[in-house]
């Protein structure tokens, strides 16, 4: 296949809106809902839709609308927001390849008040590095694009 330095650049100058989606999967509560100051567990699957292998990648994960956060390890305090570390995902390859954040999952604390349906985490991607390997040794075209995920969000019931 031919290679240009025009794909190449363009595939950079892209990086990472267009082809990265984030999305918390693996989300676990004890009953049907969430309750009010429960402790549900997470965890997050980061897929890259493009030509370059990402390596370094970190996570911004946040609590909004009443939720605070925790990094995995049980020493971790519940916070706003945390940045992962780049050990929490491998590297993850180009074209549709994904990882999910390894090591025990992280957790979040439900408002201590019911709400209807609205977003409890978000997450972002804070930082990532990338390499040519993949677009200089066997490019091919990307897949097509999706929107990015990185929201849970469930109703809060009354106990």
């Amino acid at each position: 296949m031919a290679f240009s330095f025009e794909d190449m650049t363009a595939a950079v100058e892209a990086y990472p809106g267009a082809s990265v989606d984030l999305e918390i999967v693996d989300v676990a509560f004890s009953g049907s809902v969430i309750n009010v100051n429960e402790r549900p567990s997470f965890r997050v699957k980061v897929t890259n839709r493009g030509p370059l292998e990402m390596t370094g990648v970190t996570l911004r994960i946040k609590g909004v609308n009443g939720a605070t956060v925790k990094q995995n390890g049980a020493a971790a305090p519940f916070v706003s927001e945390f940045v992962t570390t780049t050990s929490q995902l491998a590297t993850i390859g180009a074209h549709g390849g994904s990882q999910t954040t390894n090591g025990s999952p992280f957790s979040f604390t439900a408002p201590g008040s019911p709400q209807s349906n609205h977003p409890l985490v978000q997450v972002t991607l804070e930082d990532h590095n990338y390499n040519l390997n993949h677009i200089l040794n066997g490019h091919s075209d990307p897949l097509p694009s999706g929107p990015p995920k990185g929201f849970f969000s469930a109703p809060i019931e009354a106990l």
